[in-house]
């Protein structure tokens, strides 16, 4: 009886390589993941990587929309804008 493995094993990225790709500092992305903010994989006490679930994931979690800009009259007041109302 033989054991089947899969050959093509999920791809892997080090702090280093997920940093230039999102164009972060090292330390930015190990920070992230030290206090829990982004997913990671652990293999050891100072070893740590990243899958292309993870990236995935954390770019999910990064997406934001820009809120409006303010009119100067709001920013002269520090009111918060003011919104029409949503169409139904």
């Amino acid at each position: 009886m033989t054991l089947q493995t899969e050959t093509s094993a999920p791809r892997t990225y080090t702090v280093t390589q997920l940093s230039e790709i999102l164009q972060l500092t090292p330390a930015t992305v190990r920070a992230n993941a030290r206090n829990g903010t982004w997913p990671y994989l652990r293999f050891g006490p100072r070893t740590i990587r990243f899958t292309d679930a993870h990236l995935a994931a954390i770019l999910a979690a990064s997406e934001t929309t820009p809120p409006p800009p303010l009119t100067r009259l709001h920013r002269r007041r520090g009111e918060p804008p003011r919104y029409a109302p949503a169409a139904p």
